[in-house]
């Protein structure tokens, strides 16, 4: 069961609600809760009934459980190692930085981002129909009897891969340094995006078609991108979030509305 803290956070810490830490993590709020009910986030503040108050080390905590999970990590192995790398490493990591960590210090095992990598570029060319699993272990260089150390199937390579656009491109933003415009943003981000654009379609097909694992990869991804693009916008303070938002949006209707048939409204 998760503990609460029997005092306040230090005075330099900002301390913001669930909603926020929702925004600011990309986690959805019941996703948030289960890992509560977990013990996998940092203790908490309570400060009403049934409400507490988090800071930067849970944005960075669950930064962390989204780097490992996206690298097939379980929820218990992550249980027994996050306090650790929570420790050596703070809060203020993102994502990409938390997967640099964990890559250093062998925790993720290189194959993985090899296969997601082969597997990314083989659907979006191809489509799920034109991949094989060999096919993908070939371009990565690994042994096809190995690849189901890590996916149990062509489905979880391929929800895995779709998920991990957001890596793929979050680290291309995060080497160009600079804060960006809006424009500049939707620029840069359709320049990185087109070429997996093909691949974000399929999954949304994927999705219309309920297959179960698709379910909601499209709607993540562009609330995973927000997160990511936030920090790099030119935005007056509590703007950038919606700002990045817009761009996401903007920037994926744009790709996928060619192959839709539909005409731009503008």
């Amino acid at each position: 069961m998760t503990q609460t803290r029997s005092r306040s956070a230090p005075a330099e810490t900002e301390a913001f609600g669930l909603g926020e830490l929702a925004a600011r993590s990309g986690v959805p709020i019941p996703t948030i809760h289960h890992y509560r009910r977990l013990g996998l986030l940092p203790p908490a503040e309570q400060v009403a009934p049934n409400r507490f108050a988090y800071d930067e080390r849970h944005v960075s905590a669950l930064a962390a459980i989204r780097a490992l999970r996206a690298h097939q990590v379980s929820l218990e192995t992550i249980r027994g190692m996050l306090p650790s790398l929570l420790e050596e490493a703070g809060a203020g990591l993102d994502e990409a930085g938390w997967v640099r960590l964990m890559a250093e210090r062998g925790t993720v095992d290189p194959c993985v981002a090899r296969l997601l990598q082969a597997a990314r570029d083989a659907f979006a060319r191809h489509g799920y129909d034109g991949v094989s699993v060999g096919e993908i272990c070939d371009a990565a260089g690994i042994a096809k009897g190995s690849f189901y150390r890590y996916f149990d199937s062509k489905e979880a390579v391929f929800v895995a891969a779709a998920r991990s656009t957001v890596d793929a491109v979050g680290e291309q933003l995060d080497k160009e340094g600079r804060m960006l415009s809006e424009s500049e943003a939707a620029g840069e981000l359709q320049s990185l995006l087109a070429p997996l654009a093909p691949l974000l379609l399929e999954a949304a097909t994927r999705e219309l078609r309920d297959e179960p694992r698709s379910s909601g990869i499209v709607a993540s991804v562009a609330q995973d991108l927000t997160t990511r693009l936030g920090p790099r916008l030119r935005a007056r303070r509590g703007r950038a979030l919606p700002a990045a938002r817009k761009v996401v949006e903007t920037v994926i209707l744009g790709l996928v509305r060619p192959a839709l048939g539909v005409r731009s409204p503008y």
